[in-house]
C-alpha cells in the first residue's frame, strides 16, 4: 500500500492486520490439524480480530471519517457502498460465530479484501486529494482518539 495522510495511517494499519485475516484464512491456516479443528480455530481468530479491531473500525470509519469526508466533500456513492459492506462482513461474523464453514470463511475472506483494498485505493485517495489540509489534521486526532477508546488493545 501506498504512503498515506498522517490522518489515515492508524487506519491503514488496521487494514493491514485485516488483509493478513484475510491471507491467513484463504492460506487455510492450520488445517493440517483437521478442518473441525481449523473451523473451530479460524473462528476464534476471526471473532478475536473483530472485537480487537473490526469493530470498532468500522464504528471510526461510520461515525467520523465518512461523515466528515462528506461534510467537506459533499455526498459520496463510495461511503454508501463501504457502509454496506460492513453490514455484510458484520453478517458474516455473526454466521461464523453461529456456525462456521469453509464457505463462509471463504466469502469473508474475499469480502474482506475487497473491502480494505476499496477503501485503501478508493476512499482515501479521495481524501488526501480533496481533503482540505486543515480538517484532515483535526480528523486525524479524532481517529486516533477514538481509535484508542474502541480498540483499546493497539
Amino acid at each position: 500500500m501506498a504512503r498515506r495522510h498522517d490522518s489515515l495511517i492508524p487506519l491503514s494499519r488496521q487494514h493491514n492486520h485485516a488483509l493478513i485475516l484475510a491471507l491467513l484464512i484463504r492460506r487455510r491456516d492450520g488445517i493440517e490439524r483437521g478442518e473441525a479443528a481449523w473451523l473451530k480455530e479460524t473462528a476464534t481468530r476471526v471473532q478475536k480480530a473483530y472485537v480487537a479491531e473490526l469493530q470498532g473500525h468500522f464504528e471510526v470509519e461510520e461515525e467520523v471519517l465518512f461523515p466528515d469526508m462528506e461534510r467537506y466533500l459533499g455526498r459520496l456513492t463510495l461511503v454508501g457502498e463501504l457502509v454496506e459492506e460492513h453490514k455484510t462482513l458484520r453478517g458474516l461474523v455473526r454466521q461464523i460465530e453461529a456456525a462456521p464453514a469453509v464457505a463462509t470463511f471463504d466469502d469473508f475472506a474475499a469480502r474482506l479484501d475487497a473491502h480494505v483494498h476499496k477503501e485503501e485505493r478508493q476512499l482515501f485517495v479521495e481524501f488526501e486529494k480533496r481533503m482540505p489540509a486543515d480538517e484532515a489534521l483535526k480528523l486525524g486526532r479524532e481517529i486516533d482518539a477514538r481509535l484508542l477508546k474502541a480498540c483499546p488493545r493497539l
